[in-house]
């Protein structure tokens, strides 16, 4: 990806894990097992082959050395140990690498040096639990309603399942009294599925009467759920569980865990606002798609889709007044992080999904590969006549672009943006820059004169005649 994305840091919370510890844990891994289950291997020698999942390859270039606990890769030169293959392939930071590794070879991390992992443990169980619990009353006969209504989206038994699509009930306590029976009461509060009556004893749960969409990590676990209302009234349209030591909004894209693997193929990820925008590219195998999590963009969903070598991005959005005001709300931080990123619109009136189910694969790949560059499309959208257009006008366009603008630090990215700037609207970089900083002095407050009245500027107090 471009230089200027944003660089990962290995710290989490503050902990440091001791190095004896890590090296435990590679010394215990068995590397040839753990790449074999994303990369088929076939023993050559002492070593072992494949093709390698970080570029595309039709001769094998990528070996394992069992002996030396070590992969690398010939054409990419990528290599490491089995934590550093689990950073690049599943996008996890150091840390949480560490943890699922030491957790699978049965080693115990916790101590004295992270007092948050017995916790984030917790919220772990709770929320397996939870998907699950959800899961099976989708196709139960309760769930009749949830079923009806992911119909209506063309969404495919098939591809609900894959998703691991859930229902949550009307009832009040369903999830907490399941909950409690298994011992999990608290770790149902610290992971938010549950919340504690506003009078007398016991628990409520968060999500009820909602179609469950959960939200996985890039491996695949579920970490927290979106939650859509059906078949009732009361309450917001969607509902999104709240953040914990598992779940970082800022850090996460729904579809990651589904998309990874097709867009280290592809090199290029699609980026759509909703859940249902992705599930429905990924049901006509559009698969590299990926959603914001009801959030803003940020670095962090930047580093994921760079750990994922993703080197382009795709907005693909409404094409009405909403779909122009996302592409302005993301391009500050696109442009900050010199991320390369076109920006393909829809029909009016269409939203990714139901132009996916109409279109087909063929109609939302040909939508795709007519994307304009990010600047293009809104230079062209903001001041369409360019130079042509009148003062007003592009006053008006630069004051939409200033929120665009200062997310763009001092430095080449910003001069650069600034030039192309100016040439669209024929004026200098310097008067477009200035333009973009300027703010109006505040209005003086006038000062009192003789008797009381307001003293303009050039008013001279005067002896008040006896």
């Amino acid at each position: 990806m471009a230089g200027g994305w944003p660089r990962s840091c290995g710290c989490r919370e503050g902990v440091v894990i001791p190095e004896h510890k890590i090296q435990e844990v590679l010394d215990r891994v068995d590397i040839v097992t753990l790449v074999s289950r994303h990369v088929e291997l076939k023993k050559s020698g002492r070593e072992f082959k494949g093709r390698c999942p970080f570029h595309q390859e039709k001769t094998p270039s990528f070996y394992v050395v069992p002996e030396k606990r070590f992969y690398f890769c010939h054409g990419c030169r990528a290599s490491g140990d089995a934590v550093s293959f689990i950073q690049r392939y599943l996008g996890k930071t150091f840390q949480d690498a560490v943890r699922d590794l030491a957790q699978e070879v049965g080693i115990d991390l916790e101590a004295a040096q992270d007092p948050g992992l017995k916790e984030r443990q917790q919220v772990k169980e709770a929320t397996d639990f939870a998907a699950e619990h959800f899961r099976s009353l989708l196709w139960e006969d309760g769930g009749r309603s949830a079923r009806a209504y992911l119909a209506s989206r063309g969404v495919t038994d098939e591809v609900a399942q894959s998703f691991g699509l859930g229902w949550a009930p009307a009832e009040w306590s369903l999830l907490a009294d399941r909950l409690q029976k298994n011992g999990m009461m608290e770790w149902g509060l610290k992971a938010g599925l549950i919340t504690k009556r506003n009078s007398g004893d016991g628990c409520i749960d968060f999500f009820r009467s909602r179609l469950m969409v959960p939200i996985r990590a890039p491996e695949g676990r579920p970490i927290a759920f979106g939650g859509r209302l059906v078949a009732a009234e009361d309450g917001p349209k969607y509902l999104n569980s709240r953040e914990s030591r598992l779940y970082n909004k800022s850090e996460t894209l729904f579809g990651m865990d589904q998309a990874r693997d097709e867009i280290h193929k592809r090199k290029t990820a699609v980026l759509v606002e909703g859940y249902f925008d992705c599930i429905g590219l990924h049901q006509v195998g559009v698969r590299h798609a990926v959603a914001l999590c009801s959030t803003n963009l940020t670095a962090g969903h930047l580093q994921g889709l760079k750990r994922a070598e993703a080197r382009d991005l795709v907005l693909l959005l409404d094409g009405d007044s909403a779909g122009l005001a996302a592409v302005e709300r993301l391009a500050g931080p696109l442009l900050a992080a010199g991320a390369p990123t076109r920006v393909a619109l829809l029909p009016q009136g269409d939203d990714p999904d139901v132009f996916a189910r109409r279109e087909g694969t063929d109609g939302v790949e040909k939508l795709l590969e007519g994307a304009q560059p990010l600047t293009a499309y809104l230079f062209a959208t903001l001041l369409p006549t360019g130079k042509q257009a009148s003062f007003e006008e592009k006053m008006a366009a630069l004051e939409r672009l200033k929120p665009v603008t200062a997310q763009v630090p001092p430095g080449l990215t910003r001069s650069t943006l600034i030039s192309a700037l100016a040439g669209h609207f024929g004026w200098m970089p310097a008067q477009i820059e200035t333009s973009l900083q300027y703010k109006a002095p505040p209005t003086p407050k006038p000062v009192a004169g003789p008797g009381g009245f307001p003293m303009g500027s050039q008013d001279v107090p005067r002896p008040v005649p006896k």
